[in-house]
């Protein structure tokens, strides 16, 4: 390819900058152009407001948005090698980049600039596809080689930073940060993926691959695209597992408090102050307190509470409160109420696609108005999911114990008796979950698993859908986006097989995409340490029992934040970082969901037994059976429905 005919576009403020949304395609038709390019770009601007970057030749368009942190030289993007024949758009941080900077100086490599966005240059130079390997943090990134003529897009282990593609029959790729990226070509089709829209009921979130467009998909996390010589092509490049490496009780803990705090340390890299959010819960506060250790000044923490009727969350501000006061940190608390009408289409748009994990509205608040304090916050996420600390891990564990009663008593004494317990009237979850574990306790594992994290089992959304749409959807194919995960995790343990499937599943599309979407919409910078890919590769080697047993979750890590916390935060019982949607339902937006689920509105598009919706309302609204998660699941599938224009279905 003719260097001449490639052209390098820049607007772009001085200073170093956290790369917070990247677009581009490959076209060999040649009809892809700079305006559309444009357009792709200025569909993310929330992700970075402070400037642009483009690069583009006759097939392949590179764009980036980004969020400037401090005003100084260097960093602008893309970012080319000496030759000028490899160039980068990236988004994310690497923190061992200055390590890898030493290294590559040493083998040859000139450096230009001081961002972490060279380092992975040099690294495709010297490793070509083999650089995941060397990279430590959270990213996904565009490479262009040109002498080779190949495309390389990559998302990082975790999945804690998106990328979102589409491939035309002609060989086009098209991809970015957010599904408005690729919306805005105007070469996709808006059709509704049925599929997808049956997974979205089923987990409250749509499980990658899939999006709720079709011919959208996301890349999954651990993965890269190559595009070389109009040949697309998905490839793996790494993948969590489990090798228990027994070395001891008192060493496990020793090394991963060194883990806890390195991640922690490496995350603090930045030019300008570092947050973080505290729930009062022990991976916040731990990963708050190893913060303060590490800083000269008072670190700025940022906590939120729930207001209104019916609330049966316990408020956490006072235990958050503690910490800050006890670790000498600036403290700040803010309050959340069930006005969620006003950021309703905030929370839609942030997405593009229907998604209903109810603590999207703390979390949306929260960063907001964290957003207006710091640029770049540390989060205790992930330590669930790698040290099993939700309590339905303790519930599947139980519920083996369950399915080795005969199942004429399972099912003639146990399940009729659980039938019968009243929904708690304070909206809390536990005999909804005690029901839950009855009535799949005598599946495989699999299976199993999945009835516990599906909002709704197959018969009834059979009941939910209109026929005309009912027919066309592949019921197992919804099951299978959990259960193929857990079959092929490698393990032999029931429970480190259930961990694998929410790394794979629940922690990236919904965790972490909740995470992302609603930070970058307030130009926030969200870290997880927890999730580096260090401490999470040592904790596969941790003894399941060192992590979890019928009585007690997440035991290891208690283990290492006893040394940093006060006993009375180690004896809380967990709290979700969750809305109090059941009562606020009931309550105060009881008007805008009969409103907003109304049959004239479901009508318009006809996907759902108007008759079968109203049942689920009035169940809940009656305390018969607690029905908020489909509710609410209902409510922002129409809004996403509602905003939406030339949808084909």
């Amino acid at each position: 390819m003719s260097k001449s005919k490639s052209r390098r576009l820049y607007k772009f403020h001085k200073g170093l900058f956290y790369m917070c949304g990247i677009c581009g395609f490959f076209d060999p038709s040649g009809k892809f152009n700079e305006h559309q390019l444009k357009l792709m770009n200025n569909a993310i601007i929330r992700r970075g407001p402070d400037g642009e970057g483009y690069y583009i030749n006759d097939k392949v368009g590179l764009a980036m948005r980004r969020l400037a942190i401090q005003d100084i030289d260097g960093g602008n993007q893309p970012i080319f090698n000496e030759k000028s024949s490899v160039c980068i758009v990236f988004n994310g941080e690497i923190y061992n980049f200055k390590e890898l900077k030493s290294e590559l100086e040493s083998q040859g490599h000139c450096f230009y600039t001081k961002s972490d966005t060279e380092v992975i240059v040099h690294l495709y130079e010297q490793y070509g596809l083999d650089l995941f390997s060397k990279l430590r943090g959270m990213y996904a990134f565009a490479i262009y080689d040109t002498d080779n003529e190949r495309l390389v897009v990559a998302r990082d282990r975790f999945g804690i930073k998106p990328l979102f593609y589409s491939v035309s029959e002609t060989g086009r790729l098209v991809f970015g940060s957010e599904i408005k990226c690729l919306l805005s070509t105007g070469f996709i089709n808006k059709k509704i993926n049925i599929q997808a829209l049956d997974a979205y009921l089923t987990y409250t979130y749509i499980p990658a691959p899939l999006t709720i467009y079709d011919g959208i998909f996301k890349l999954e996390p651990g993965h890269y695209i190559v595009v070389d010589k109009s040949n697309v092509s998905i490839k793996k490049y790494w993948d969590f597992e489990f090798s228990s490496n027994d070395m001891g009780k008192e060493e496990d803990e020793r090394q991963l408090e060194c883990h806890v705090v390195d991640a922690v340390r490496s995350h603090l890299v930045s030019d300008v102050e570092v947050g973080a959010f505290l729930s009062g819960g022990i991976d916040s506060s731990l990963i708050s307190s190893v913060m303060q250790s590490e800083s000269e000044t008072k670190i700025p923490t940022f906590t939120i509470g729930f207001e209104g009727k019916n609330i049966h969350i316990d408020d956490e501000r006072k235990l958050a409160k503690l910490i800050a006061n006890k670790f000498g940190m600036n403290y700040h608390e803010f309050s959340v109420n069930a006005n969620f009408k006003e950021i309703a289409e905030d929370l839609i748009d942030s997405f593009d696609e229907p998604f209903s994990d109810d603590s999207i509205i703390p979390s949306f608040y929260l960063c907001k108005e964290t957003s207006k304090r710091v640029k770049v916050a540390l989060s205790g996420l992930g330590g669930d999911e790698l040290f099993a600390g939700y309590n339905r891990y303790r519930g599947f564990l139980l519920s083996g114990l369950l399915s080795l009663l005969p199942k004429y008593f399972l099912d003639n004494v146990i399940m009729p008796f659980v039938s019968l317990l009243p929904e708690m009237k304070n909206g809390g979850d536990r005999v909804d979950h005690i029901k839950r574990f009855v009535k799949y306790a005598k599946l495989p594992g699999a299976k199993r698993y999945q009835g516990y994290v599906s909002s709704l089992n197959e018969s009834e959304r059979r009941a939910l859908y209109a026929d005309k749409f009912s027919e066309k959807i592949d019921y197992g194919a919804t099951e299978r986006l959990i259960t193929d995960h857990y079959e092929s995790c490698k393990s032999d343990t029931e429970m480190e097989k259930v961990l694998y499937t929410d790394i794979k599943t629940y922690l990236p599309e919904d965790i972490l995409a909740l995470s992302d979407r609603l930070s970058m919409w307030h130009s926030l910078e969200l870290r997880v340490p927890l999730i580096d890919h260090q401490l999470a590769e040592f904790s596969g080697r941790i003894p399941i029992n060192r992590k979890i047993t019928f009585l007690k979750t997440k035991i290891i890590l208690k283990e290492v934040a006893y040394r940093w916390l006060p006993k009375m935060i180690m004896a809380q019982k967990k709290q979700g970082f969750e809305a109090p949607m059941a009562g606020w339902i009931r309550g105060e937006l009881r008007d805008y969901m009969l409103d907003m689920l109304a049959p004239e509105k479901l009508k318009l598009h006809g996907f759902f037994d108007v008759d079968q919706v109203e049942n689920i309302i009035k169940d809940h609204l009656s305390g018969k059976k607690k029905n908020n998660k489909i509710i609410f699941s209902l409510m922002m599938f129409q809004l996403w429905f509602d905003r939406q224009d030339c949808l084909e279905f």
